[in-house]
């Protein structure tokens, strides 16, 4: 439920804009309500909001409402490649500045992941998001240019890209990071941090991600075995 709740406004986004004759206007107003709606939900299941939902909300409203009012989707357009160098940025300052990791920051959940490995994973990450902006812009403005499409042809790529597309990008590379800093743990340090992932999954995810938490356990095990 909580899951699905989750998904509600990349749904509702990618769902208006196809059903309104591509108007970017409408899904944003969409985006906004199922957001609101979405944080509601959050509220009475959990009893409380969390620091990332608030923080994603605000976020939202930040470039929505200036496309709403405007009637100009070159603010939404915006907001993937702003997000992601603010994730950078987050991730870089909150290591190198506070000595904690964004994980920490936003969950309070302190990660049992040695200072040398997590400093290599901050940076991959950072370079990640700041590569992941630069794509966004390159669809979202320059696309015409570069492959010759129709400015409608390539805002509808662009929503594509950010409905499903960059989630993609993300989950593909936030797995090969997760991998390559969990074979640098110890069998502690795994225990731990596999506790820390049904932690924020639960709080976050909901309960629809037990699939994930299977692979997940499975593959610890067999590291287990291995480590015995």
């Amino acid at each position: 439920m909580k899951l699905l709740l989750n998904l509600l406004p990349a749904i509702c986004f990618f769902a208006t804009y196809k059903f309104s004759d591509h108007n970017l206007i409408y899904a944003t107003i969409a985006v906004v309500i199922s957001s609101v709606i979405t944080l509601g939900g959050s509220w009475i299941l959990q009893g409380k909001i969390t620091r990332i939902q608030i923080v994603v909300i605000l976020t939202l409203l930040v470039f929505a409402i200036p496309t709403i009012m405007v009637k100009d989707p070159s603010f939404i357009k915006w907001k993937v490649s702003v997000v992601n160098c603010v994730i950078a940025s987050g991730l870089l300052i909150c290591q190198f500045g506070f000595g904690k990791d964004i994980v920490e920051a936003l969950t309070g959940y302190k990660t049992p992941i040695p200072a040398a490995v997590l400093k290599k994973a901050t940076v991959a990450l950072a370079v990640y998001f700041i590569a992941c902006a630069f794509l966004n812009y390159v669809i979202a403005f320059r696309l015409p240019d570069f492959m010759n499409v129709s400015s409608d042809e390539a805002e509808n790529i662009w929503v594509n890209y950010k409905t499903y597309g960059n989630g993609i990008l993300n989950a593909v590379f936030m797995f090969a990071t997760f991998a390559w800093v969990y074979g640098k743990l110890t069998a502690e340090q795994k225990e731990a941090l596999e506790k820390l992932v049904i932690d924020v999954k639960d709080q976050h995810v909901g309960k629809g991600a037990e699939k994930i938490a299977e692979t997940a356990e499975v593959r610890c095990g067999a590291d287990k075995n291995k480590d015995r």
